[in-house]
């Protein structure tokens, strides 16, 4: 039976939400459980639903940031080229919107995607809370910031700022929207990218969604971040479902959660060597400027 919690939502401030399922307290787990490649579908802390706007999240976890920054996550750095291929596709779409200028990348990981837009003109840094993650970017000599929004050493603004699968890490997606805002130069615009709680993968899988992960507090849907973006006066000027580059061995590993003993199959080191571009169309993309720049 689901049951109400008084809390309030983290997109429209309504007081009014509900149980949707059960999860794990946070006692229940450690760093690795938000690691970036973290296989454990299907696990959550308890997720709620707004009843007034529809927002699906995890109020319990409003504290999330310690795990961030403590983590360590090598299998991510072991997929660095494959996902440097995703960097470049989204980099492709960016450009249509605004092709050079300077570039945040929010959330930035070890770097990829600033290290493709420098690649491809952009004056690209970009903030990461986790210090290990920030370390193997100053292996390459990528100019990564540690921190989170706001933070001294991210002044003046940008003509783009992504936001790649990150809005849905955080209990506070409102403040790093306006946080971002803040930064954006009058014509530039917002890239956002995260899963689609409302897709066809979702709503066939239900609880076994691989984007149902401890990792993954906020749940949007188009309408529900279309209403976010209004908070903060974006509005968005294209949505389009992004495609993502994995090694087949990364994604037979994966598919142990739905195929049981396949996995075995990644023991054979060709399967390391192949790259598959997979597009579930369980993501948004979408790109948005500020409201009074697209009248």
């Amino acid at each position: 039976m689901s049951v109400a919690l008084k809390s309030i939502c983290w997109i429209c401030k309504g007081t009014s939400i509900t149980l949707l399922k059960s999860g794990l307290a946070s006692s229940e787990f450690n760093n690795d459980a938000f690691r970036i490649t973290d296989a454990h579908y299907g696990t959550t802390a308890s997720l709620y639903h707004c009843n007034t706007c529809g927002f699906i999240f995890c109020p319990e976890m409003d504290e999330v940031l310690p795990y961030y920054e403590a983590l360590q996550d090598p299998e991510y750095e072991n997929t660095r080229e494959a996902r440097a291929l995703q960097a470049n596709k989204l980099l492709k779409i960016i450009r249509r919107y605004r092709a050079s200028g300077r570039l945040l990348d929010v959330g930035a990981g070890s770097g990829i995607m600033v290290e493709q837009a420098l690649k491809e003109g952009y004056d690209a840094e970009g903030i990461e809370p986790c210090a290990w993650l920030c370390a193997q970017a100053a292996k390459r000599k990528l100019p990564l910031h540690q921190g989170c929004l706001p933070n001294v050493a991210i002044t003046g603004t940008y003509d783009v700022i992504t936001l790649i699968d990150v809005i849905e890490h955080v209990s506070n997606p409102m403040d790093l929207l306006m946080q971002s805002m803040h930064h954006l130069a009058g014509d530039g615009v917002v890239v956002i990218v995260t899963p689609d709680v409302h897709s066809l993968a979702a709503r066939l899988l239900r609880k076994r969604w691989w984007h149902y992960r401890v990792a993954h507090i906020g749940y949007f849907d188009r309408r529900t971040l279309q209403k976010a973006l209004a908070n903060v006066y974006l509005t968005p000027i294209v949505w389009l479902r992004p495609a993502w580059f994995f090694p087949l061995s990364y994604l037979l590993i994966r598919l142990r959660n739905y195929i049981p003993f396949i996995d075995r199959l990644a023991r054979w080191s060709w399967t390391q060597r192949i790259t598959i571009p997979l597009n579930l169309r369980d993501s948004l993309l979408v790109i948005a400027r500020r409201t009074n720049a697209s009248e």
